[in-house]
This record gives C-alpha cells, structure tokens and sequence, in this order.
C-alpha cells in the first residue's frame, strides 16, 4: 500500500484482512490534506511503488481517495498504469475500488459524506459524476488534518449518514481512507436498507479479489460479501 505520509488509519485496512494476508506500507508525501499537497501525491509513485516490488507484494494500492481523482475522470486509471509499468505488478486506487465497488453492488444514486473541504469534495462529486453515477446529495466536514479525520467518532460519522438517508438512493459512500468508520458499517446497512461503502472497505475488497481471494469478512458490509465482476 502507498500511504500518505500523515495517515495514521492503517489498522482500519488491518481489521478487515483474512487470515494470511499481510500489509505492507510505504509512505508517500502528503503532510496535509490540502489541494495543492493532494495535486502532488502521486509525483513521486514510481520511486515508491518500485520499493514496495522489492518485497515481493501481489498487488500495489495508492491508498488515497481524494489523492486518486483530484484530476479528473481517468485520473486513478494513468496512477495504476504508472505502478504498473515501474513494477510490472498488477495496481489499483482507492477511487478505482470505490468505482468497482459501486457497480458491483448496482448502486447508480448515491449519498456522499467526506471530511474533506468543500473545492475537494466538490472534485469528487464530479468525478463520481463523470463515472456515471448520480449524487442525490453531499456533505463535506471541512477537516483541516489528518489526525482530526482520524480523531473524529465513528458514531459521529453513523449520525451524518443517518441524517442524510434518502429513500430514493440505492447506497452510501462515506468517503477517506483516514477515517474510523469500517466498525459502523455493518449497523449502517440494518438501518438504512442499503448497502454503505467506504474507501478503505473497497481497497480491501479490490485488493482480494484482483489477488483471486474470494474470502468474505463479516460485519465489513454487503461489498465484502461481493464477487468482483470482470
């Protein structure tokens, strides 16, 4: 996994892994969660994709929701070619599973919740967008760090999504690898009636099924349960 160099959110990707898979991380410049920093994650992937080859992973993950579309549609896409031509391994993003995640479970309307500021979440909702998906509503929490991200409840997060429940929405995605929220999401879905996705819940997801694991993790919600469809 590429991680931003501020993260501190690994153990939520670690809940989720079955027995016999190990994560193994190399950091990449990202002090804070700005537009510019975001903009330059990705400067240096090659350097840090090619050390991560060096232990001899299956897969390599940019780690980065926000850092893996703020360029727009096919962003993600030109990342997991760069890691793949420096390493010859197979790659993906977190956009990249999210995207693959929706449509596995059919989700086309969706609501989204972030803690990002309001120019980042809007890039996302584009982005979304651009991919064909409608976003009935969003909110973003305007969080300045990546340890206030990590900081904030879980619960707090459970309110936002209940707070925003529309009934015409096929799902949920509360968005950020940097959040506390993979332990809510099972209880999300009892509640609403629809399936919730979260950015470090479809790494996983992506991660184990491009590897060929169809393992399913109860109580990560419906995508861990999910084929990936080619």
């Amino acid at each position: 996994m590429l991680y931003p160099s501020s993260g501190i959110a690994e153990l939520e990707i670690q809940k989720m892994l079955p027995e016999g898979v190990s994560l193994h991380i190399t950091r990449i410049p990202m002090k804070e969660p700005t537009y510019e920093a975001i903009m330059h994650m990705a400067d240096s992937v090659e350097e840090a994709a090619s050390l991560l080859a060096d232990a001899r992973v299956d897969i390599i993950a940019f780690a980065c929701t926000a850092g893996s579309l703020i360029g727009g549609r096919g962003y993600d896409q030109k990342i997991v070619d760069r890691i793949s031509q420096a390493t010859g391994l197979p790659a993906t993003t977190t956009s990249t599973a999210v995207i693959a995640g929706l449509r596995a479970l059919g989700i086309k309307r969706l609501i989204l919740v972030t803690p990002y500021k309001e120019l980042i979440t809007q890039k996302e909702k584009d982005f979304l967008e651009e991919e064909g998906f409608q976003v009935l509503s969003y909110k973003g929490l305007s969080l300045d760090n990546t340890y206030q991200q990590y900081k904030m409840d879980p619960h707090r997060w459970y309110e936002l999504v209940k707070e925003m429940q529309q009934p015409s929405s096929n799902g949920y995605f509360v968005s950020c690898g940097g959040i506390r929220v993979v332990d809510i999401i099972g209880q999300l879905e009892m509640e609403l009636g629809k399936p919730v996705i979260t950015s470090n819940q479809a790494l996983v997801w992506h991660c184990l099924r491009r590897m060929g694991i169809q393992d399913t993790m109860a109580g990560f919600g419906r995508l861990l349960e999910t084929t990936l469809r080619s």
